[in-house]
């Protein structure tokens, strides 16, 4: 029994590991286009009430966001690595007690006609065994909510802007006519 002891001490101490994926129907530059405007994410994520960037930092490592979530509860953020057109990651300034040590990752790829875009959050828990526990029973569940509730957020919001976009472009024989205009402007 003692040689569980030590097993279940690792355990209680390692970071927690949480992915989520999705499949956006957009190019992934429609996907980055957003996802760069680091400050206005209550613009897609549900539960945000208010997003802005803190500083003078628009783009790249240091870019601090805060927000204010819908529950009142205000969120700082800041990128600690930013790849263009690819990803970044950040850290939160304050985790939530008792999580500890909160990062997110968010990695764009492209597949064809559309983005694939994948989220890891990893976060320690304070406590010791009372931690593990309520981390079993209900702070990776609310973690993996928030989640899914932002990455589906975001992909509603992208296909939504993605598809407008497309519907006002004009069609190709308009764009590409080697035919001479009539002249409107002449009266008889």
């Amino acid at each position: 029994m003692s040689s569980l002891l030590p097993h279940k001490l690792i355990q209680v101490c390692e970071m927690r590991k949480l992915e989520e994926r999705i499949e956006i129907k957009a190019s992934k530059q429609a996907v980055w286009d957003v996802m760069a405007d680091f400050g206005s994410a209550a613009k897609w994520a549900p539960d945000m009430r208010h997003s802005s960037l803190k500083g003078e930092l628009k783009t790249g490592v240091g870019t601090h966001r805060v927000m204010r979530h819908l529950w009142g509860f205000r969120i700082e953020e800041i990128v600690t690595r930013w790849e263009e057109c690819a990803g970044y990651s950040f850290k939160l300034v304050k985790a939530p007690y008792p999580m500890r040590d909160v990062c997110e990752t968010w990695v764009l790829q492209h597949d064809g006609n559309q983005a694939l875009l994948a989220i890891t959050v990893s976060y320690g828990m304070r406590l010791g065994l009372l931690g593990a526990l309520l981390d079993s029973v209900l702070v990776r569940f609310v973690v993996a909510r928030q989640m899914r509730l932002g990455i589906c957020g975001l992909k509603h919001y992208v296909e939504k802007m993605y598809a407008k976009n497309l519907s006002v472009v004009p069609p190709a024989s308009a764009v590409f006519s080697t035919e001479a205009a009539p002249d409107v402007s002449a009266t008889d």
